[in-house]
This record gives C-alpha cells, structure tokens and sequence, in this order.
C-alpha cells in the first residue's frame, strides 16, 4: 500500500472525526447558551455551525464517509478518567465543549492544507471566532446572574445623610424587599463612595440584596461590589469588564433601541430602560417614555436579559410601567427619600408582581 493512499486515507479519516466532533461541540454550546436565556450568544453559534458546514461543503463527504472504521479507532476505548464525569455541572460541560470544539478547529485547518488548502484560511477564521464566543460563554456562566433575574425593585442611593441614618434606610429598604441598591452619588468623594458602600453591603443580607456600584470600576473592586452600573458615555461593558472580577455583573443603561441591540450584543447582564417620566433627581432633554419600555420588552422577550425602567417613577404610576410589558423598575426619590421607605417598596413590590 502506498504512502499516498495511507496519507490520503488518514486525512480523510481525520477530517471526518474531526468536523463530526466539531457540529457535536457546537451544538452542546448553542444548548447551553440557548437554554441559559443567552440569546445572542446562541445565534452566534448556530452562525459559526453552519459557517463550518459551508466551509466543508466541497471536501470529499463520500471519501470521507468510506473511510470512516470507528470500530477500528485505537482511540475509541482510551478515556482518561475526567472524561466520563462533569461534576461541576453546566460550566464543566461547556468547559469541555470548548476545548473540543477549538482543538478539533485547528486539526481540521492542519488537514485542510494538505486536503482541501483553499478552506483552510476559513476554519482559521471560525477558530478565532470560537476563542473569542467561548470566553464570553464560559464566563458568563460563572456569573451569578441568578439573583438578577429574580430581581425587580432596584433603588438609586446618594451618600448625603448620615452614616447611621443612612445605614437606617438601607435597613428599612431592605427589609421591605428591595432587591438591588447602587451607590449613586456623583459629588461625594471617593473615600466617602467606599465607606457608604461598605456599610451598605454589611447591613443588608446578599440572599435578598445586593450592592451595586455607579460608574467606578476601581471603588466597585475596592470595596466588593456584586456588580457596577455604567452610562453611555462612561466606560464600555467590554473595557469594564477588563477592569472587574468576572463574577460582577455590569448593568447598562438605554435610550434607544439601537442601545438595546448593543446591550446584548456586548454582553450586558441587565439593562436600564429610560428616562420614562420626568424626574426630580436628574434632568434630561428628551424623554424615551412608554413607547421605548414596550419596544425593550418585546426586543428583550425570551433573552433573559431583565430590564428595569427608571426615570420618575412613583408608586403613582407605576402600573403604566407594567402594562408595557417591564416588571423591574430602579427608582431613586420615591424610595429614597420616602418618609416610609420600608412601607412603600412593599407597594413597590405588590404592584410589580401583581
């Protein structure tokens, strides 16, 4: 037997196993990602499945079907022992698929050269679009986006009062069910951002609120933020996350819905949607209103992407909020500087889970 048909047969051989291994990759990733609420990420590898099926389209299927012996494979039966048990649940799993779908890419550029060199530049550009789509996966799942879900009242807290006093209405807030509370105050020095945040966090039991920090990556790291809030105009969700822990969420907000479209696509964990009302904390020269939170909730439905409303929010309106389809709100005067703050975000609460 010559050496050319040997070498024929094996590449063959290989490229078979190796373009099966990758769809099965790919498809455990899209799975999880589908099945995570991961939108955009589940069409980005429904994207590069079928981009590797168009790629191969011209190699050699009958060859490469006739060549296959995987009774034969001396491979088939060697398994280490981390192969047959993903005890770390879905992270484990992706984990895996990751590395097989990337390690099964580059053997099937390597072959490509010598089988079918024209498609090797285009699994060279579908491996890279894989490091890049699998890091975004991979640490998005390590990210407790869990308790984000769940969440539907959000408040906006300055540092003007008192410490003790202030300690007193996080308390109050908390206890009335507010889920989440940023530390929002763009004329406190950052000592004072720290310290406030710090006693913020201790008063308040995480299983029913959390921290989250505006706009400072470095005091949202310094003090343990679960997360951090950027604008528009702040840093980007990717030059934040280069900044942060993986485990803190970053939220964004929108006004538009091109910003919506950039939220998901950059790989937000949850997104403000306003202004909707007028509000007395913070001026603005247009409003994005109700039409923009029914445009968010019909773009948003099925992404797992929670939204919260904000911008002038009252317990007086708060029901027009919910008849356009968004069930989270983030208020700041009405819970913030209520005269029954534990009362009213129990109204807060009725109302957005009636």
């Amino acid at each position: 037997m010559s050496n050319s048909f040997l070498n024929q047969d094996a590449s063959l051989r290989i490229l078979d196993a190796n373009l099966n291994r990758s769809f099965e990759a790919l498809r455990t990733l899209e799975d999880i990602a589908r099945f995570s609420d991961f939108e955009s990420l589940q069409h980005r590898y429904k994207e590069l499945r079928h981009a590797l099926r168009a790629a191969a389209s011209n190699w050699d299927s009958d060859g490469m079907l006739a060549s296959r012996h995987a009774e034969s494979d001396v491979g088939k039966d060697f398994k280490l022992p981390t192969e047959t048990q993903r005890s770390g649940g879905l992270i484990d799993i992706a984990s895996a698929a990751a590395g097989r779908i990337q390690e099964s890419l580059r053997s099937l550029e390597e072959i490509a050269k010598f089988a079918s060199a024209a498609t090797s530049p285009q699994i060279e550009a579908i491996r890279y679009q894989v490091y890049d789509l699998n890091a975004t996966l991979l640490l998005k799942l390590k990210r407790d986006v869990t308790f984000l879900q769940s969440s539907k009242l959000y408040v906006l807290a300055d540092c003007e009062l008192k410490l003790p006093e202030f300690i007193q209405r996080i308390e109050a807030l908390s206890r009335g069910g507010v889920d989440l509370i940023q530390i929002r105050d763009k004329t406190a020095e950052p000592r004072r951002q720290i310290d406030y945040a710090q006693a913020a966090r201790d008063a308040v039991d995480e299983a029913q609120t959390r921290i989250i920090m505006n706009d400072r990556a470095d005091l949202a790291v310094t003090f343990g933020a679960y997360g951090i809030h950027v604008g528009q105009t702040d840093l980007s969700v990717a030059e934040t996350r280069r900044l942060v822990p993986n485990p803190m969420v970053i939220g964004l907000s929108t006004h538009n819905a091109e910003q919506i479209e950039q939220a998901i696509q950059f790989g937000a964990d949850y997104v403000g949607c306003g202004p909707t009302f007028p509000s007395q904390t913070k001026s603005f020269d247009e409003f994005s209103g109700l039409d923009f939170l029914r445009l968010a909730a019909e773009r948003l439905d099925g992404s797992g992407l929670p939204a919260f409303a904000i911008g002038g929010i009252q317990l007086a309106n708060v029901a027009e909020v919910v008849r356009s389809g968004i069930r989270r709100v983030a208020v700041s005067q009405a819970l913030w500087h209520a005269t029954a703050p534990e009362d009213d975000a129990k109204r807060f609460v009725d109302l957005l889970t009636a």
